[in-house]
């Protein structure tokens, strides 16, 4: 089932003018405009709306993406995001008011969020339309050019990325890429203001270390083992149906998924057997028929080593395999100890392990030594008490309670990981924050009576009882 190239690439000595011109652009002052944001967002929207079916269709294949998934996970989040984006972006750019001791309170301080200037998105292959149009979104909203990036494993869509938004979006502001390695060596040579790569913690490295050349910002989306804990207070067949679910929605190729799951020793049997039923009640005696596919034929035989090398035993799949359709059945592996294969490296695929643990307090040393810093973390439980202490002491990116990826379906709250699942937050107010400068600001009057305030400074220290102000109004604050 490969894929066939539909991509036309960029040719690579195009790149260096390319960014020269949207640096042009950007400093002509086009995108300053709120109101022109807007409406580079309205369309934005109008696009993922118009050529919904057109995007289904490449994405199906591209990945064998189900219709459904391609409608709520791709175009429908981005929409929503559009919307919300322009009914906040107003109060997202106010300038923000700084608390201050006296006197500066008369020195009007705030803070004004300015564009950064020319950005780079190197969008992953797993979602190439909402991973690749949020960040988009994000750039409109914050007033910077843009260059996209799209990922080679999917043509298609990338394809149609480049012909659509020429056609809804200012095309010297806002410019496709498409190509492989060499086009992304190239563009990481030029001088960019920001860079939102998400991938590989590999590959993050790579971008990392050739944004230093240019003290070019970076954001990092990356991935890593995130855990999902069951407790035995657990509403289990809720659970069990829910993780059935998420874990295996793409089939398993998403970075914020659980990759393997802690259950409480007392309850493992009962949920392993709980899952295994809701499996073959969600996806039938066919799964392929109902779920995307992997990506390309390297990863198939990554999954496939893992699935022959675990130690541990299947509960259900490990047997319906097909490297011609790129097809792993959903797989449920029981059993598992902390040092097996599975639980070596992010799987990204639908596998997943299912390891046991006695007390909650056992389980912040496990998540720690099998990834300290996970992109996501999940609680099941119907206790308070150990719900929060999953979410205090559980170092994800983001967390969610008895549900799968409900952090990343909430419209407008920011999403990101910290460590080695990446750096940074966007989405929302928090895209403003990304990919903005806060430019502090301060406006001192120049009038007589102010200016006497300030006649200290022109006195070499002779009138240092002036400057006594912070001891006055900030000293009770050590008491």
């Amino acid at each position: 089932m490969a894929v066939k190239n539909v991509l036309q690439y960029t040719p690579v000595e195009e790149i260096p003018a390319m960014v020269k011109s949207l640096d042009d652009v950007f400093r002509s002052d086009k995108t300053e405009s709120v109101e022109w944001r807007k409406g580079q967002i309205k369309q934005l929207w109008r696009m993922m709306d118009e050529k919904e079916a057109e995007f289904q269709e490449a994405l199906r294949l591209d990945e064998g993406k189900p219709q459904f998934e391609a409608q709520v996970f791709e175009m429908g989040l981005v929409k929503n995001d559009c919307l919300h984006m322009l009914a906040e972006l107003d109060g997202y750019l106010e300038p923000e008011a700084v608390a201050v001791p006296p006197p500066f309170e008369y020195w009007q301080p705030k803070i004004l969020r300015q564009p950064k200037g020319v950005a780079l998105i190197i969008a992953p292959w797993n979602f190439p339309i909402n991973l690749t149009m949020l960040p988009l979104l994000g750039n409109i909203a914050a007033g910077n050019t843009v260059v996209i990036k799209p990922s080679e494993y999917t043509p298609h869509t990338a394809q149609r990325l480049a012909e659509f938004l020429p056609q809804y979006l200012d095309p010297d502001c806002f410019k496709v890429v498409n190509g492989d390695a060499p086009i992304v060596e190239a563009l990481l040579e030029q001088k960019f203001d920001v860079i939102l790569f998400t991938g590989s913690r590999k590959n993050g490295h790579s971008v990392m270390a050739a944004a230093a050349k240019h003290l070019t910002p970076v954001i990092l989306e990356l991935g890593g083992k995130s855990p999902v804990i069951i407790s035995d207070k657990a509403n289990l067949p809720i659970i069990a149906k829910r993780l059935a679910w998420g874990k295996f929605w793409n089939l398993g190729q998403i970075c914020m998924v659980p990759d393997y799951a802690l259950v409480q020793e007392s309850v493992y049997d009962e949920f392993v057997e709980l899952l295994k039923k809701e499996i073959e009640s969600q996806y039938g005696p066919n799964p392929r028929k109902v779920t995307a596919r992997i990506i390309n034929e390297n990863h198939f035989q990554r999954l496939s080593k893992l699935l022959s090398g675990t130690k541990g035993k299947f509960a259900v799949g490990g047997k319906d395999l097909s490297i011609d359709e790129l097809f792993i059945e959903p797989t449920v592996i029981r059993d598992v100890s902390e040092d097996d294969v599975v639980m070596q490296d992010e799987i990204f695929g639908p596998i997943l392990p299912v390891l046991k643990y006695q007390k909650l307090e056992d389980v912040r040393a496990m998540v720690r030594k099998i990834d300290e810093n996970p992109l996501g973390g999940y609680i099941c439980s119907e206790d308070q008490a150990e719900i929060d202490y999953v979410v205090k002491y559980i170092r994800a990116g983001d967390v969610s309670v008895n549900d799968m990826m409900a952090h990343i379906a909430v419209t407008g709250a920011p999403f990101g990981g910290q460590g080695g699942s990446g750096m940074g937050r966007y989405r929302g107010k928090g895209s403003i924050l990304a990919f903005t400068h806060p430019k502090s600001n301060a406006t001192v009057s120049t009038s007589d009576q102010f200016e006497g305030m300030l006649s200290w400074r022109y006195k070499n220290g002779e009138r240092v009882g002036d400057y006594d102000f912070y001891k006055q109004h900030l000293e009770p604050a050590l008491n």
